[in-house]
């Protein structure tokens, strides 16, 4: 199982936005910050690029709705890879907004998951998602 990585982001209404979300992973746990640099756990030694491994999104689907809350049934908008909402190449899971639809949307912060479908048929939360809108004010 995968953890979903809480991701916020504004979305500029009425525009084309693509959304580009790298995944990695450390095979250990990590303290420190971006500014601080970040350190393996248990040795205190620094991450080094090469202890990463990336995201293979090779086979796989994904979706995901954004709604105005977890709990709501209202799907605000969908995006996904077979609507070209989501494009997956590598290690890099691509949100992709078109002005036609996001023209239409009235909201001020809205929640998206974004999952990944396996080629076995796994579903995986990747991505946490907080969307704040900044309205269009040229139409």
């Amino acid at each position: 199982m995968s953890t979903p990585v809480a991701h916020s982001f504004t979305l500029y209404q009425g525009t084309t936005q693509r959304e580009p979300l790298v995944r990695r992973y450390l095979p250990f746990a990590v303290t420190g910050s971006d500014c601080d640099g970040w350190v393996n756990a248990c040795t205190g030694q620094p991450v080094l690029e090469s202890d990463y491994t990336d995201e293979d999104y090779t086979g796989c689907t994904a979706r995901m709705q954004l709604r105005p809350d977890v709990g709501s049934s209202r799907v605000l908008l969908e995006l996904t890879t077979e609507n070209g909402g989501i494009e997956l190449a590598g290690n890099t899971l691509t949100l992709v907004f078109r002005p036609d639809d996001t023209s239409p949307l009235k909201f001020e912060e809205a929640i998206g998951h974004v999952e990944v479908v396996r080629p076995n048929g796994d579903v995986e939360r990747h991505y946490e998602l907080t969307v704040t809108m900044s309205p269009e004010g040229t139409k």
